[in-house]
């Protein structure tokens, strides 16, 4: 039927021609942007995921170049420590060399000297982008504030939207050479007046307590390091039953040495650890015809018990006893002086092993340092590519299958709006009748 009043045929073909448009300027948009999902209401599913996804690798990229940061800074420090290494062997040389019978020591001092001043300046050197772990604002502490640093590692975000970072940890105490108030690498001790030294050994020295059943043991006060001239020996007695215990670097590294973390220094850290060398000392280093303590308890706090024989006895724990072959303060390597004739060659001998060795374990840190940044870095490489292609699979457009589309919806759009011509020439064909 024709009519002059509706024409269903053109509105037919308007209606297509409009889908058409629709649909060509979506297609031409994924060709343009190349997404398929370029804004919420394409897929608002898919666009939240790939939103929040493009943000977490933006963050992974500042990681990736905070990594980049932190392996410069260990490797700057890394190279310090490698030329001291070098220094001290050359510095014990000469050291022994001055043991000589006949042998001018005022020359082998000025050489001394000029080595001191070489590894003074290698510690004032060794500082990148405002930082030097070699030469610290540490008072001789781990505990204390600027002793540790760290570097950004990695960009978490947890099922339940969270984020977090993630950081390598670094232990200042364990490189610093010199630090202002003294207990660097190469210095001695600073003045137990300061609350620095030995004096506050982990709450131990000072303590003593006795009682009946289980009594509670010297709490971690403080990071500290037994070094191998160190020994704290505690008398205590079980009812009429005497016997002693002994904390010596030996004993801390039988209880810490060698686990995932630990070296053989001599360093108690944690309260964990101060569990573990009292155990050691107390319990696994006596023979079980000898032991007048049962168990000892764990983290945080660990007990004295007596073994059962004795359980109704009273247990009594004396003040330990500190000795050490050395100063109390040590030997800084800067006063040694081989003109002195009241010098100590055998101690001295001993202390700068005992430097070298210190500063070898540096290295060896700073080393798995570098091997832990390098292998963070790739991960984050990889993980920055992983995502990139998680969020193309989900909004990327198939630009073959795209170009496709345009090029079919180009033929539909002429042929509609031929249609719609045709369409609109139905009144002209009503006018022809009355002619």
């Amino acid at each position: 039927m024709s009519s002059i009043l509706t024409n269903a045929g053109a509105a037919s073909a308007l209606q297509m021609l409009r889908s058409l448009d629709s649909q060509m300027l979506g297609t031409q948009r994924q060709v343009a942007t190349g997404l398929r999902v370029d804004q919420a209401s394409d897929n608002a599913a898919y666009w939240s995921i790939a939103t929040t996804m493009r943000s977490d690798t933006g963050a992974l990229s500042a990681v990736q170049d905070a990594l980049g940061l932190g392996a410069a800074k260990v490797e700057t420090a890394y190279e310090g420590i490698a030329a001291t290494t070098d220094i001290l062997a050359a510095f014990m040389a000469k050291v022994v060399s001055a043991q000589q019978d006949g042998i001018d020591k005022n020359k082998i001092q000025e050489e001394l000297d000029q080595l001191k001043q070489q590894i003074v300046s290698i510690s004032n050197s060794a500082s990148f982008a405002g930082q030097n772990w070699l030469r610290s604002d540490m008072q001789g502490q781990t505990g204390e504030a600027g002793a540790k640093t760290s570097v950004v590692s990695s960009f978490n975000r947890s099922e339940d939207g969270t984020v977090s970072v993630g950081t390598i940890d670094v232990d200042l105490s364990k490189l610093a050479l010199f630090k202002n108030g003294g207990g660097g690498i190469l210095q001695k001790e600073p003045d137990p007046d300061l609350g620095h030294g030995l004096g506050t050994i982990g709450g131990l020295l000072g303590f003593s307590t006795s009682g009946y059943g289980d009594l509670p043991g010297p709490v971690f006060d403080q990071p500290f390091t037994i070094t191998k001239f160190d020994v704290v020996t505690v008398a205590f007695s079980v009812g009429a039953s005497n016997d002693t215990f002994v904390i010596t670097k030996s004993v801390v590294d039988q209880a810490l040495g060698g686990e995932i973390g630990y070296g053989f220094d001599g360093d108690i850290e944690s309260t964990a650890d101060w569990a573990k060398v009292l155990l050691q000392a107390t319990f696994l280093n006596k023979a079980p015809p000898d032991t007048l303590f049962a168990a000892q308890g764990g983290v945080p706090n660990i007990f004295f018990r007596a073994i059962i024989p004795l359980a109704a006895e009273l247990i009594t724990v004396q003040p330990p006893v500190h000795t050490r072959t050395l100063p109390p303060e040590g030997i800084d390597i800067l006063d040694i002086d081989v003109t002195d004739p009241d010098i100590d060659f055998p101690t001295i001998t001993l202390v700068l092993d005992e430097m070298q060795q210190k500063v070898i374990s540096a290295g060896a840190y700073l080393g798995s340092l570098r091997s832990r940044i390098a292998m963070q870095e790739a991960f984050g490489n990889s993980l920055a590519d992983s995502l990139d292609r998680g969020i193309g699979r989900l909004v990327d457009a198939n630009m073959s299958e795209a170009s496709s589309r345009l090029k079919a919806l180009q033929v539909q759009q002429q042929l509609a709006t031929q249609s719609l011509s045709i369409a609109n020439s139905d009144a002209q064909n009503i006018l022809s009748l009355f002619r």
